[in-house]
């Protein structure tokens, strides 16, 4: 989860600072630091930024891997088999 602080947090994207009142979006953490696009997983952005950025479909794929390797994990299938599947794994599929 990225962290963001309003008034101090840039823009992964445009380098701009992040103010009140601006509708910002951050993309999940990922494991795979040789990913050329790594810098933007858990960082703050624009949301007008992300929607107009070049990589926002490669990234929104890198996204979907990232999601269903976590769910075909033995953590995950343990954490399911203690307290049930989460509504998101419904909606997702």
């Amino acid at each position: 989860m990225a962290l963001i602080i309003l008034g101090v947090t840039k823009c992964a994207l445009c380098g701009k600072t992040l103010q009140e009142g601006e509708k910002v979006t951050s993309l999940p953490p990922i494991g795979d630091l040789q990913n050329s696009l790594y810098k933007y997983f858990d960082a703050g952005m624009h949301t007008q930024c992300f929607d107009n950025w070049d990589k926002k479909e490669e990234v929104s794929g890198i996204i979907k891997i990232e999601k269903q390797k976590f769910i075909d994990s033995d953590y995950f299938k343990e954490m399911i088999a203690k307290f049930g599947k989460p509504k998101w794994l419904d909606e997702m599929q």
